[in-house]
């Protein structure tokens, strides 16, 4: 047994530092609380994000279930990131997650700072950095953050070493893959690194974590009144989402270079820490707090640099928060080749500074003003009905949906395509979506298949709201995505349209089976002339990019995709995920679909061209009238 490890699951370690805290680290905690816990959006708006947030609000009370019904990058707790108003159980849950995620990131990062300084300026220096972090990330990214922190002190501290730990964070790991799966799934990395770089006795400590994580599991899918057996289901979707995300959604907004850099700067101080002072507490040890500390890195680098757009950085600063903290008492093998303890404190205090959305924390007044506006919202109907009244008005001025068209969907079944889902709310509709509940979503064959299929089993008398907007991100809304908008045109039929919005209502199958046209191998940026088809034909092709050399799969596998997939559609070119280029891809809409040409009716690529080689193969679809 390891020295300072109690071999037991006794929260003794825990309980021998409470007293401490006693004074100004409490009150420091209570303020971090008081001014985190309150900010965010509470209120429906338009727009991408806000419209997720406000389905994952709205999921539950239209029975809609998570797995059969419902696939996105959160799960059936992910509302916890971001309650609002249309309920307010979710709003009294979203605020107890949230005074959670502090506690628990301020213990973690208390818990390090201690290591070099007295409780009481180890309290409040966690406060400030918990309050800068705070204000620019979810809540789950500070239970990651927590997860972390208390991982590098139980693998590297012999004197820390509580043995419900590994359990715990694989309970958290699993509550947390209901909430957002990508850090659900880091944390349980963290977890089974605990278990094996632990306290010694792993199997006792695997036993333990892996009946955490199915306890946890269980109780958190049950109450949120999702059914077990669609568990797997959900988890496989979860991981194609997960896994095609980068690929799909990948971008490169400049100016780029000055963010690279400070990563790279981060990076390199970690590395450093690591070859001066790795010897110092053991090889197992450090190889556990090695392992960690890549697995936040790699997570922060990943969620960080995948769309690398403006403020999307504070997350790899957040995840390399916990890790330079660690190093901050971390001892060097000899005196020469220690790194003075102000560089050190100087690199974690500008780390927190690049995670930060401000420097200066929300005034009283501001913070004063969230809780009020919570706590009204909670407790009186008569303000949560016209604070809502007020989000509804404001949002139909967005959406703009003539009555003409809110009249002819009445009471039906309706999916709105392709992301604004806060529309179904804004006008009372019967929303019944598709699994993967915003299209661009659906960036793999199989998401895409599900989608579709969704469609042919929908009620008899489902309709679609589809936006005049588009897609994201320069794609083609009839290509966003191939296998969907297919099954919308084949087995749905346009009842009405106006500039903004095309409904369409379910009907009878009217395409045929596919004729193949021709097919052949082309090169990067050749212009291909795209088949005759008859004047009641749809036409679609498929394209099959070449294999990449090793290093460029590496690349994508480990990155992302530095060359995203462009396809010409005469003098057009449009974004591609390459999961979804086998299609069938429409390229031909011809009129007698009835498609309006403000929703790419009518559309005709008289020559199609792909930004790397392949092969490509065109068919012909009969489509039949009415």
């Amino acid at each position: 047994m390891l020295p300072g490890s109690t071999g037991r699951f006794a929260l003794r370690p825990v309980a021998a530092g409470v007293a401490e805290l006693a004074g100004l680290p409490v009150l420091a905690l209570l303020a971090a609380v008081a001014i985190v816990a309150p900010l965010g959006d509470l209120l429906p708006q338009a727009g991408l994000d806000p419209s997720w947030r406000t389905a994952l609000n709205l999921a539950p009370r239209h029975g809609l279930r998570f797995g059969p019904q419902v696939l996105f990058t959160l799960g059936p707790w992910g509302f916890l990131d971001h309650p609002e108003a249309t309920s307010r159980a979710n709003l009294v849950l979203g605020t107890g997650y949230a005074i959670l995620a502090v506690g628990l990131a301020w213990l973690a990062c208390y818990r390090l700072i201690r290591r070099v300084g007295t409780p009481s300026r180890a309290g409040v220096a966690a406060a400030v950095l918990v309050v800068l972090i705070a204000q620019s990330n979810a809540m789950s990214s500070l239970l990651l953050l927590a997860a972390g922190g208390f991982a590098l002190c139980y693998l590297g501290d012999a004197t820390w070493r509580p043995g419900w730990l590994p359990a715990g964070l694989a309970a958290e790991a699993a509550l947390l893959l209901q909430v957002k799966f990508s850090i659900g799934l880091a944390v349980g990395a963290i977890a089974v690194v605990c278990v094996v770089f632990g306290s010694g006795q792993w199997l006792r400590q695997a036993a333990a974590a892996a009946a955490g994580w199915l306890l946890a599991t269980v109780l958190g899918w049950l109450v949120a009144g999702e059914a077990l057996a669609d568990y797997p289901g959900w988890f496989a979707g979860s991981v194609r989402i997960a896994a095609g995300y980068t690929e799909a959604m990948s971008l490169e907004d400049k100016p780029n270079l000055l963010p690279y850099l400070l990563v790279a700067a981060v990076l390199a101080v970690v590395a450093g820490y690591f070859l001066r002072d790795w010897r110092a507490s053991g090889t197992r040890p450090a190889i556990g707090v090695l392992a960690v500390s890549v697995i936040l890195l790699y997570l922060g680098f990943r969620e960080a640099t995948g769309r690398h757009q403006p403020g999307r950085q504070a997350f790899f600063f957040l995840t390399a928060v916990p890790v330079l903290a660690w190093f901050l008492a971390t001892p060097a093998v000899s005196v020469r080749r220690a790194t003075p303890s102000w560089f050190r404190t100087a690199a974690l205090a500008t780390t927190v500074l690049l995670a930060a959305q401000s420097w200066l924390p929300a005034e009283p007044a501001q913070v004063l003003a969230a809780w009020s506006e919570r706590t009204q919202l909670v407790f009186d109907t008569g303000y949560q009905r016209q604070a809502l009244d007020r989000a509804r008005a404001q949002e139909q001025q967005v959406y703009r949906l003539s009555p003409q068209l809110r009249a002819v969907v009445a009471d039906h079944p309706v999916a709105v395509d392709s992301f604004e889902s806060s529309l179904a709310w804004a006008y009372g509709l019967n929303w019944h979506p598709v699994p993967v509940l915003q299209t661009y979503v659906a960036y793999t064959a199989a998401l895409d298949r599900r989608n579709a299929d969704a469609l042919g089993s929908a009620p008899d008398d489902q309709r679609i709201l589809r936006s005049a907007v588009g897609s994201i991100d320069g794609r083609n809304p009839l290509w966003d995505s191939p296998r969907y908008v297919l099954a919308e045109v084949c087995r749905y039929r346009p009842q009405l349209s106006d500039a903004r919005w095309l409904l369409l209502a379910k009907a009878g199958d009217r395409c045929g089976s596919a004729v193949a046209l021709s097919s052949g191998r082309v090169g990067r940026g050749t212009d291909v002339p795209v088949p005759v088809a008859g004047a009641d034909q749809l036409l679609v092709m498929s394209f099959a990019p070449a294999s990449p050399n090793p290093l460029v799969r590496l690349g994508r596998l480990v990155d992302k995709s530095r060359s995203p997939l462009r396809v010409g559609c005469g003098s057009s070119s449009f974004r591609l995920p390459r999961a979804l280029a086998g299609g069938p891809l429409v390229i031909r809409l011809p009129a007698t679909a009835g498609w309006p040409a403000g929703y790419l009716g009518g559309l005709s690529c008289p020559t199609v061209s792909f930004s790397e080689p392949g092969t490509v193969r065109f068919s012909a679809i009969p489509l039949s009238a009415g």
